[in-house]
């Protein structure tokens, strides 16, 4: 008997937003292609937020359900596949696509065969917005494991908060849809469902190497510090390391240092 597929959406986190409009637009389209999961980091009029709940329209439930973090990585503590969307291309060490091939890769990242022993929590994915002024500054753009960017008119590429989630909403769910029908094979091919690292476990052992590189004078270039720090972040992430291939790096990098301290 044919297993149901079951494909689970992406989570939605906006971060820093500046108006309670937007928030509730983002809401309405979320809704429009049936994403339902709203994470807030540091919204700046607070939350709740008055402004928001007319702009759902029929989102009214992803707002009221709306989770609020202090913070990008405890945000995306639950997540193993992160997609970041910026109006342009960065000068980063990191994979970029377009929203066409990056709904290809979230859908195939959450792709499971249900039933009780799916394993759709340990692969979930999530979309990271930044704020509507300037978007997402290159700190929180390393933590993803792609970078989105559409092909939008090169004079004026930037979109509205909303209206970039609904142009991401959109192609998950055309891409969805035909995971769960007659074109599987116009959707990119599944990765490995390994059971990956969270972006929270990745972060923590990117900032055990950093101090253990701050201890050992690696960092010899104070101006530079910052960017190669963003490099190697980058350059883990691009390999994608599962749970147990994090806990290796840990013990590899404790082997190291005790050795030092001897």
């Amino acid at each position: 008997m044919d297993q149901k597929i079951q494909i689970d959406p992406p989570v939605v986190i906006l971060a820093r937003p500046q108006m309670g409009e937007n928030i509730g637009a983002t809401a309405r389209a979320m809704m429009n292609c049936g994403l339902s999961d709203l994470r807030l980091v540091a919204p700046r009029d607070g939350w709740p937020n008055a402004a928001a709940l007319p702009m759902a329209a029929g989102g009214k439930s992803i707002i009221e359900n709306a989770r609020v973090f202090d913070t990008v990585a405890a945000a995306t503590s639950d997540i193993s596949f992160l997609a970041a969307t910026s109006a342009r291309r960065r000068d980063l060490a990191i994979r970029s696509c377009d929203p066409r091939d990056a709904a290809g890769l979230i859908v195939a990242h959450s792709h499971q065969s249900g039933g009780k022993d799916s394993a759709a929590d340990k692969n979930r994915a999530a979309i990271l917005f930044g704020p509507e002024a300037s978007g997402l500054d290159n700190d929180e753009v390393v933590l993803a494991d792609i970078l989105v960017t559409a092909s939008l008119n090169p004079d004026y590429p930037s979109l509205n908060l909303a209206q970039g989630v609904l142009v991401m909403a959109w192609e998950w769910r055309m891409a969805a849809l035909a995971a769960a029908g007659q074109h599987q094979d116009k959707v990119a091919q599944p990765v490995s469902l390994d059971d990956r690292a969270s972006v929270a476990e990745r972060d923590y052992f990117y900032s055990r190497l950093e101090t253990a590189l701050d201890d050992g004078g690696f960092f010899t270039a104070p101006d530079m510090k910052a960017t190669v720090k963003r490099n190697i972040r980058a350059l883990f992430t691009r390999a994608g390391p599962s749970k147990q291939e994090i806990s290796t790096l840990h013990g590899i990098l404790q082997a190291l240092t005790s050795k030092r301290k001897s």
